[in-house]
């Protein structure tokens, strides 16, 4: 038995290290990445916790979904390694045809991630990061990227990360933008209720913005 526990403890921890290492590749081609993915994964575990105690995902939102969600979120971006430096780390606002390239990123990423979960066997810890890779940028209204998914279409995976992405962004200062406070961010994540964002994943975020502030 302690043999068994010592096994998956060690096939646990080479799972969370190929995480890390995909997700290290995009943090090399931008240096603002790697605080993010920090704070990305913390909000994603916060909102996963919530969402937890709704009836609607009881017995889906498990320990251990909870875990796979915290470490797999991380590679929401891992397809901007395919997105050139010109564009990538422009100084700037992007003209429309340079954020065109930007939005290719999420099927990069998910591309990349189904062929690796496609040589290992049986439920792959890489499911939860290919389903967030591909689905972050859709939105609740059907108005996303890359395929225009709408409501529960999306993944419940990328619903959360969806949400914790773009309070990061709001909160956080860019060459083009000062930060924005907590209390204009959940502004603008409110006013998205239903359009952007998964009301009962906003109403998570309600529920717990004392440490999404923190």
């Amino acid at each position: 038995e302690r043999e068994l526990i010592d096994s998956y403890r060690k096939v646990q921890s080479a799972r969370n290290a190929t995480i890390l290492g995909l997700a290290k590749l995009a943090e090399y081609r931008d240096q603002d990445t790697g605080a993010h993915l920090e704070r990305i994964r913390e909000y994603c575990k916060i909102l996963a916790e919530e969402l937890a105690l709704k009836p609607a995902y009881s017995g889906y939102i498990t320990p251990e979904y909870i875990e796979d969600i915290y470490y797999s979120s991380i590679l929401h971006d891992i397809g901007k390694v395919g997105i050139p430096d010109s564009i990538l780390l422009k100084p700037g606002r992007l003209t429309p045809e340079e954020f065109e390239v930007v939005k290719r990123h999420s099927a990069l990423g998910g591309e990349a991630l189904k062929e690796v979960e496609a040589k290992i066997e049986g439920q792959s810890f890489l499911t939860l990061g290919k389903e967030i890779a591909y689905y972050h940028h859709e939105k609740w209204d059907g108005t996303g990227y890359p395929r225009g998914l709408k409501g529960e279409q999306i993944p419940l995976s990328a619903r959360i990360v969806a949400l914790a992405d773009v309070y990061d962004a709001l909160t956080s200062k860019r060459v083009y933008k000062e930060a924005f406070p907590h209390e204009e961010a959940r502004r603008i994540i409110v006013e998205g209720s239903g359009t952007h964002f998964a009301p009962d994943v906003v109403d998570a975020f309600l529920a717990r913005e004392d440490d999404f502030r923190r």
